[in-house]
Formats: structure tokens, C-alpha cells, sequence
């Protein structure tokens, strides 16, 4: 009996042995299965997520290329606006035709060596500079026919004592001839229309004429003399000298002898004496009584020469 179990025992222990040394070849077959299984499910598994990678990596690049193409057209379309705002600001603006007129005349522009011979044997007031423009205001006077051939005849009078000839424009001054720049021209003329807006219109009459001289003593000057009129002239004068005292310009004489220039010369012609002033007087009451417009006139206009322009202010 104790043989007996003793075999049975070393039989259990064999078989116990057994099973712990490894698993029977069916279980160890479903196991490998198992495991193939889970690697293959896991070979898949990885595959699907790099195909996902692979899409997401495409859709990438497309919108970073998507964006680069953005960017160089907007790049383009920038550098088309600064290109232009760049033309636009080099771009200069046109120059108003009024100024353009003013420079026509390239002397105009730069000093230059006056010829009296091309102006009569006249001598400038003062040098010509580039950017000053001659600058004068009078009362305008438009002669007619009567009024021209009075004129002539009372220099035919005098000729034996002075040669004087007829002026072309008819005028009565207001102000010197000043020197005035030329950015200050309109702002000037705005100030002198300003001063002027509520003067009336006025007779002038002549009585008596006179020989003048400018102050440079360079040319005489035939001048009838203004008798009606002359308070309002004053007024005129005293408006103008405000605008030329705004602009630091001299102002017109203090106690101005108003006048209207006839004729002219060269030089100082003047004649002081008691026979050439009877003369004169003379001879203007016998041009007076054959032409009545060397009476007077109505002042209608005052006018403003400032280089080669010509402002108007005409009277209420």
C-alpha cells in the first residue's frame, strides 16, 4: 500500500511539474493567436493614424501655399499703392496760367542791365530784382478823341520852350512807383480791394497846368492840374496809404500836388519862369475853350499795375 500511494504521489508531482514547466500546445496556440491578432490590430491601428497624419500634413502645406500666395499678392498689391502714393507725391501741381503769364519774360527772372534806349531814354527808379515787381496805383482815365487831339495841340504850343511827348496812358497818381514782391502782390491787392469797396464815383476838373520832375530828376513831366475833386483824392490816398503802411511800402506825398501827366521828357526840364508859366496857362484856356474834355472827367475806376497785371476796383 505504501509503495502503491508512494508511486500515485510521484505521479501527481510528475503531472504538477509538468504544468508548471509551460502551458499545453493548445493553450500556447490560442495564446500566439491572441497575439498575432493584437499586433495586427495594432499594425492597423498605425497605419490608419499615419494615413490621418499624411492628410492632415497635405492640408497643411496646401494652406501655407494657400498663404504664401495671399501674401505675395498682397505684397504686390502694397507695393502697387506705394508706387503710386511715391508718383503721386513726386508729382508736382501745375502752375496757375496768371503766374505763368507774370514769367513769360525771362529777363523777369533774373537781374539784368537796363537799356534806357529800349524805354525812350526812361532810367529805372530804382534796379530791377528778380522777384520785385514795379508796382503803382492811379485813377484810370479812358481820353476820347476831343481830349487826345486838346492834348496835342498844347504841347504844339510849348514846343519852342520844352519838347515834350504825348504820353499813351492817361493817368492820376495815387501812389508812388514802389518795389513790391511778389508773394505780397494778392494779399496786397485784397487789402487795397477791401480799402476802396465803398468809394463813390467823382467828378475831377482841370485848372492850370504845371511842369513836374521825378525825384530822381530823371524825366519832366507836363501835368494838368486838379482843382474839382481834390478832397476826394485825398480820401483815396489816405485809404491806399493804410494798405502800403500794412506792407511796410512808402507812402504817397504828404501834401501831393494831384495831377494828370500829359507829356513828357528826358531830363530836368524845368521851366520856373514868370513868361514860360503865362505862356502855359495860357495855352491850356485856349485848348480848354477849343476841346471841352480837357475840362474833366468822372472818375469811374481805380486801377493797380503791379509788373505786366493789371488790377481793377471799380467805384459805386
Amino acid at each position: 500500500m505504501a509503495g502503491k500511494s508512494s508511486g500515485l504521489g510521484a505521479l501527481a508531482c510528475y503531472e504538477s511539474s509538468s504544468e508548471e514547466e509551460g502551458p499545453s500546445p493548445s493553450k500556447s496556440l490560442q495564446q500566439h493567436e491572441q497575439h498575432t491578432g493584437t499586433k495586427l490590430s495594432r499594425s492597423k491601428q498605425q497605419h490608419q493614424q499615419e494615413d490621418r497624419d499624411g492628410v492632415t500634413l497635405q492640408n497643411c502645406k496646401r494652406k501655407l501655399d494657400s498663404d504664401d500666395e495671399q501674401s505675395l499678392s498682397f505684397g504686390k498689391d502694397t507695393k502697387r499703392i506705394r508706387t503710386k502714393d511715391v508718383e503721386k507725391r513726386h508729382q508736382l501741381p501745375s502752375v496757375p496760367t496768371d503766374i505763368l503769364q507774370m514769367f513769360s519774360d525771362k529777363r523777369a527772372m533774373e537781374g539784368r542791365k537796363e537799356n534806357p534806349g529800349e524805354h525812350g531814354g526812361r532810367i529805372r527808379s530804382f534796379p530791377h530784382v528778380a522777384g520785385n515787381w514795379a508796382t503803382h496805383v492811379y485813377v484810370s482815365f479812358e481820353p476820347d478823341a476831343d481830349f487826345t487831339d486838346g492834348v496835342k495841340h498844347l504841347l504844339g504850343c510849348l514846343e519852342a520852350e520844352v519838347q515834350l511827348q504825348q504820353v499813351e496812358e492817361y493817368h492820376i497818381s495815387l501812389s508812388r512807383t514802389l518795389s513790391l514782391t511778389f508773394h505780397w502782390i494778392q494779399p496786397f491787392i485784397d487789402s487795397l480791394r477791401d480799402s476802396l469797396r465803398h468809394t463813390e464815383r467823382f467828378f475831377c476838373t482841370f485848372h492850370g497846368a504845371k511842369l513836374y520832375t521825378n525825384d530822381e530828376k530823371t524825366r519832366s513831366f507836363l501835368g494838368l492840374e486838379v482843382t474839382g475833386g481834390h478832397d476826394h483824392l485825398l480820401q483815396l490816398v489816405q485809404g491806399v496809404d493804410s494798405c502800403l503802411e500794412e506792407f511796410r511800402l512808402q507812402k504817397y506825398y504828404k501834401n501831393p500836388s494831384f495831377h494828370m501827366t500829359v507829356g513828357w521828357c528826358v531830363g530836368n526840364a524845368h521851366e520856373d519862369t514868370q513868361q514860360f508859366n503865362q505862356k502855359l496857362q495860357a495855352s491850356l484856356s485856349e485848348a480848354q475853350d477849343e476841346f471841352p474834355s480837357l475840362g474833366g472827367f468822372l472818375v469811374q475806376e481805380i486801377k493797380c499795375k503791379s509788373g505786366n497785371r493789371f488790377f481793377s476796383f471799380p467805384l459805386r
